[in-house]
C-alpha cells in the first residue's frame, strides 16, 4: 500500500476504531476499585495511546475480515503491556516472583486457557475489577479465530517470553537490574549476536512482532509465511529501533527520575543517533524476507516520524537534530512526520 494510501486507511479506519477500543478500556478502568491500579490503568491509557495507534498500521497487511479482531487484540494487548509498565514501575513489592506472576499474564493469552488466576498474586494492590483478566479474554478472542493459530503460537509465545524477561528484569532494584540483564544477553548468546546487553534489551523490549506476527497469521490463506520467517525479518533489528527511539524520547525524564534507559549507555548523544540510524538500515534489509516490503519500509520510516513528533516536545537536544535525521531517512519520512505531528499531542 502506497503511503498516502495508508496513510487515509489509518485516518479513516485504524485510528478511530484503536480510539473505540481504548475508550473502551477506559470505561473499565474507571471502575477499578483500587485507586492505585485505577491511577495506573487510566494513566497507561491517556499517556501511551499512541503506542496504539502506532501499531494500528499493520491492519494493512491483514484481510476486512478480520481488521476489527486484529485491532482488538493489539490494543487490548499493548494496553496489558503499557499497564504493567506503569504498575510494576509504581509498586513497592520489587522482586521477580511478584513482575513474573504480573506478566504471566501476557504469556497466558497465547495459551488461549480459560482460567483466570490471580495475577496480583504477590501485589499489595488487588482489587482491579477484572481489568486484567478482561484484557486477557479480549485478546484470546481474536485470536481464537485464526484457523492456523496453532503454526503461530509458539513463535508468539517465544517473542513474549523475551518481552516478559525484559520487563521483569529491568525493574528490578538498581543493584540487581544490570546484571540480571547482562545475563540474559549472555543466556540468549546466539540469538544476540554482535548486540551489547542494553542493544539486546532493546530488541525484547518491543510488541512489533508480535502484532506483525498476528496480522500476518490473520491473513495466511493470503502470504503463505512462515512464522519463523516473521521472527528473522523482526527480531532484532526492527524491534530494537523501535525501542531505542522510545527511550531516546524518554532519555531526560529517565535520568531525573532514575530510571534505567538503554540509550543513555552510548558514550554520548551523537553515538547513540548514529547506531539508531544504523539499526533503522539494517532494520531496512531484514524487513526484505517478508511481503509487502514497502509496507515494512514504510512503518520504519513511520516509527522515526511517531517518535521525533512525540519526542522533539520531551526533549530539547532532540529538537536539534530532528531536522537531519528526518534529511537522512529521505521524503518518506518527511511525508510521514508532517502527519503524524498533527495527530500526536
Amino acid at each position: 500500500m502506497f503511503y498516502p494510501a495508508l496513510m487515509k486507511a489509518f485516518y479513516k479506519s485504524y485510528q478511530p476504531k484503536t480510539k473505540s477500543f481504548l475508550s473502551l478500556y477506559e470505561q473499565h478502568a474507571q471502575q477499578i476499585t483500587d485507586p492505585k491500579l485505577k491511577k495506573e490503568a487510566l494513566a497507561s491509557l491517556s499517556k501511551k495511546a499512541f503506542h496504539c495507534y502506532g501499531a494500528s498500521f499493520y491492519a494493512a497487511l491483514v484481510s476486512e475480515e478480520y481488521q476489527a479482531d486484529y485491532l482488538k487484540f493489539m490494543t487490548a494487548y499493548q494496553t496489558m503491556c503499557d499497564y504493567l509498565d506503569n504498575l510494576v514501575d509504581q509498586t513497592n513489592v520489587i522482586n521477580e516472583t511478584n513482575f513474573r506472576r504480573l506478566h504471566q499474564s501476557l504469556l497466558d493469552v497465547f495459551k488461549l486457557t480459560p482460567h483466570a488466576p490471580n495475577y496480583y498474586q504477590y501485589q499489595t494492590q488487588q482489587l482491579d475489577g477484572g481489568y486484567l483478566n478482561m484484557l486477557v479474554r479480549l485478546c484470546q478472542e481474536s485470536l481464537k479465530k485464526i484457523p492456523h493459530y496453532s503454526l503461530y503460537a509458539s513463535w508468539l509465545g517465544r517473542l513474549a517470553g523475551l518481552y516478559v524477561d525484559l520487563q521483569v528484569y529491568k525493574h528490578l532494584k538498581v543493584s540487581e537490574r544490570e546484571v540480571r540483564l547482562i545475563q540474559l544477553r549472555s543466556q540468549q548468546k546466539r540469538l544476540a549476536g554482535d548486540l551489547t546487553w542494553f542493544e539486546f534489551g532493546a530488541a525484547c523490549g518491543s510488541t512489533l512482532g508480535i502484532f506483525t506476527m498476528v496480522a500476518y497469521a490473520m491473513n495466511q490463506d493470503r502470504y503463505q509465511i512462515q512464522p519463523e520467517c516473521i521472527f528473522q525479518a523482526m527480531f532484532p533489528a526492527v524491534q530494537e529501533l523501535h525501542i531505542m527511539l522510545d527511550y531516546l524520547i524518554d532519555l531526560e525524564e529517565d535520568i531525573e527520575e532514575g530510571e534505567l534507559n538503554f540509550f543513555s549507555y552510548y558514550h554520548n548523544f551523537e553515538e547513540g543517533i548514529y547506531r539508531i540510524l544504523d539499526v533503522y538500515y539494517e532494520a531496512q534489509q531484514q524487513i526484505r524476507l517478508l511481503p509487502e516490503k514497502g509496507f515494512h519500509q514504510t512503518i520504519n520510516d513511520g516509527l522515526f516520524a511517531l517518535y521525533l513528533a512525540e519526542g522533539v516536545k520531551k526533549n530539547p537536544q532532540l529538537r536539534i537534530v530532528q531536522k537531519q535525521i528526518i534529511k537522512k531517512l529521505g521524503f518518506r519520512a518527511r511525508f510521514l512526520f508532517h502527519h503524524t505531528r498533527k495527530f500526536v499531542k
